[in-house]
């Protein structure tokens, strides 16, 4: 909640924070100390803005734990707290100027408001006198689907919402607001919308304009399974005041009781052996893909230098390999918001492409998710750029130019098999290694 409370404000351009920043004030609190701590800052009036945005999704989820379905006054409501520390917004005049308006706070609007769209069309939202009416229809139409999945709900209802525009503004922090009733009330994780995910999540409601609900629905899908997946964390329980005031050996006989009852849990032996037996096949199809493809690279680069270099490599557990590439792998994990269980290693695959003293390392990630044997496994991929000129010191500060986002990575789980999602696993290499070729060829330059 507190991520989405940060980068709803990101996805409106209200301001910018940092990325490392976002991950403390996640992890330890919306506070300015919590951005110090890594260094960071946040000014006091922007943090204002993401607590009042917070504020809002607690009310949110008091509302289904209250069991209080969609209503007009809910929607009202909302506005009132995710706004209250925005005193005006930018509204555009006659003429074509832009000027600093008063937002009414809860509201709806009383002026015309419209979008241009990437072609350079406009597209007119509700009028202000029929608002009133269609938030009413919004309202019993979403009533009237409630046999229909959550997700495909969540999906209708954030587009329907966008499409009337009740509010002068706040009415996209509004719908993603609303988006996350339904899905606490059928006990689903919060989904969030990042600034890395931006451009797709307009790319899919400019398709919802044109008819086309089914690329938000997968959008909000790939979303709820990062959330899902994110929720297999398990913290440690807290330590018990005897075990606080007992001393070092009795923390840490504590740890290790802890340990050990996550390694007997009923079926993660079996689970263990299915999962990396997945994970193995798996990864045999990745290095197939990526032998493919660094054929295809070598013959291109050979083009511009007789040195270059193509090449792969792979390693898997028990192989001391496996613990290759640590930082990475835990960054990775980090970028979508899971526990890296590193307690084996991971089952890696990484191209390596050399041109004109660059080096680009891709690397492809198969790891377990969460503490023991959840029996779920995660693709996620690395991208980094270093010059073979640098010292080996310089070589761990190398430029990371791709890194798995929430919809970038894919989930399997022990029973699947290594087919299972393989349209996805090409879908994401392609995307990822596009994304760090455009890169690696800009820096030869």
């Amino acid at each position: 909640m507190r991520r989405h409370a940060i980068e709803t404000g990101i996805i409106e351009r209200l301001y910018d924070v940092d990325w490392g920043v976002t991950e403390a004030l996640v992890a330890e609190g919306l506070t300015a100390d919590a951005a110090a701590r890594v260094n960071g800052e946040v000014s006091e009036d922007v943090l204002e803005i993401i607590r009042s945005q917070y504020d809002a999704l607690k009310l949110l989820t008091q509302a289904a734990r209250d069991g209080r379905d969609v209503s007009v006054s809910l929607i009202k409501d909302l506005h009132v707290v995710l706004t209250r520390q925005q005193a005006t917004y930018t509204a555009t005049g006659p003429t074509g100027m832009t000027f600093p308006a008063t937002l009414h706070h809860g509201e709806w609007k009383t002026q015309p408001n419209h979008v241009t769209r990437p072609d350079g069309s406009k597209l007119e939202y509700t009028p202000p006198d029929h608002v009133a009416v269609q938030m009413d229809e919004l309202v019993r139409l979403y009533k009237e689907t409630e046999s229909s999945p959550p997700l495909t709900r969540a999906a209708w209802l954030h587009h329907r919402f966008v499409r009337i525009h009740p509010f002068e503004d706040g009415n996209g922090r509004v719908a993603r607001c609303l988006t996350l009733l339904g899905l606490l009330k059928e006990d689903l994780a919060p989904l969030v919308v990042d600034r890395r995910e931006r451009n797709r999540y307009l790319r899919c409601l400019d398709s919802a304009n044109e008819g086309d609900l089914r690329p938000l629905v997968r959008f909000f899908a790939e979303l709820e399974i990062a959330a899902l997946r994110s929720e297999l964390e398990r913290p440690p329980t807290a330590l018990g005041e005897g075990e606080m005031t007992g001393g070092a050996v009795a923390v840490l006989e504590a740890g290790v009781e802890r340990l050990r009852s996550l390694q007997m849990e009923t079926g993660a032996a079996e689970r263990a052996r299915k999962t990396e037996r997945l994970a193995t096949g798996v990864q045999q199809r990745v290095e197939a893909w990526i032998e493919n493809a660094s054929q295809q690279f070598k013959n291109i680069l050979s083009g511009i230098d007789c040195d270059s270099q193509a090449t792969h490599q792979s390693a898997a557990p028990p192989d001391e390999r496996a613990r290759f590439w640590h930082r990475q792998v835990v960054q990775a994990a980090r970028s979508v918001d899971f526990f890296a269980n590193t307690q084996s290693g991971v089952w890696w695959t990484r191209l390596l492409l050399f041109a004109l003293g660059q080096e680009l390392r891709f690397l492809v990630f198969i790891q377990k998710v969460g503490r023991g044997e959840t029996g779920v496994l995660a693709l996620t991929v690395y991208g980094e750029i270093l010059s073979r000129d640098e010292d080996e010191a310089a070589k761990q500060d190398a430029e990371r130019v791709v890194i798995s986002s929430p919809t970038e990575t894919v989930t399997w789980i022990y029973s699947d098999s290594p087919e299972t999602h393989w349209d996805d696993v090409v879908e994401v290499l392609n995307a990822s290694l596009a994304a760090a070729l455009y890169k690696f060829t800009s820096s030869l330059g």
